[in-house]
């Protein structure tokens, strides 16, 4: 069973009830302790406990002029040192980092957040259509077990367009549409240890929908070190 440590909370996306859908999913994989505050998760992950931190937020400085003061006094936050110190012990110490959705636009202070996760939201060009049903598919030919038996997700979700992969991560699934091909979900390993991220996630339909949980408990357990004969029987 692998201890997770899932961050959430921020802008525009109801975390409260989409992280306890989050929890509920992995259960049957993960043992899962939700916090909300990046000071709170800094400070659990120092005890060491956590095989895996999974971000699941929107947590960013919020300097675009399409932000208000208001919404800018209520969401906008800053990275603490004492967490990003954290999150760097983490991830040396060898343990996995899974970072769904929003993740990707966490921390526009700390700049090697994109390193750490494989991949970049760049702002001012990264976007998305509005929800609707959308299809991300196997891209290539690579064979690794989270993706084992699942040639394809259909969930009603945000298609994150306009977001780049890492090159050196492999990138598993990948959606296609009028406005190009973009990647999905894509993994790679960074300082000992294992890192994957998913676009998907906008709320509890998707979360809950049946293959997008099988490929999230896949993706945690494989953060967290699972070996593939494991991870690829998760139904």
């Amino acid at each position: 069973m692998v201890k997770n440590l899932i961050l959430t909370g921020g802008w525009a996306h109801d975390f409260v009830t989409s992280a306890a859908a989050l929890a509920d999913v992995l259960e049957p994989v993960a043992k899962t302790t939700i916090v909300d505050e990046m000071a709170l998760a800094g400070r659990a992950l120092d005890d060491g406990e956590f095989d895996v931190l999974t971000v699941y937020a929107c947590w960013f400085t919020m300097t675009d002029a399409r932000y208000t003061e208001e919404q800018r006094r209520e969401w906008a936050r800053t990275t603490p040192d004492g967490f990003r110190e954290a999150v760097h012990r983490h991830v040396r110490a060898g343990r996995g980092l899974c970072v769904l959705h929003t993740g990707l636009l966490c921390f526009t202070d700390w700049p090697d957040w994109p390193r750490l996760v494989g991949g970049d939201w760049t702002w001012g060009r990264s976007w998305h259509p509005t929800p609707a049903t959308m299809r991300a598919e196997r891209h290539g030919s690579d064979e690794h077990p989270i993706v084992a038996g699942i040639d394809h997700v259909e969930v009603f979700d945000e298609r994150y367009c306009d977001i780049d992969a890492s090159p050196h991560a492999t990138v598993l699934l990948s959606s296609d549409g009028p406005e190009g091909r973009f990647p999905t979900l894509w993994v790679h390993e960074v300082d000992g240890g294992r890192r994957a991220y998913s676009s998907l996630g906008h709320d509890g339909v998707s979360l809950t929908e049946a293959t997008h949980a099988r490929l999230l408990r896949r993706l945690v357990v494989w953060s967290g070190g699972g070996d593939g004969g494991t991870i690829a029987r998760i139904a």
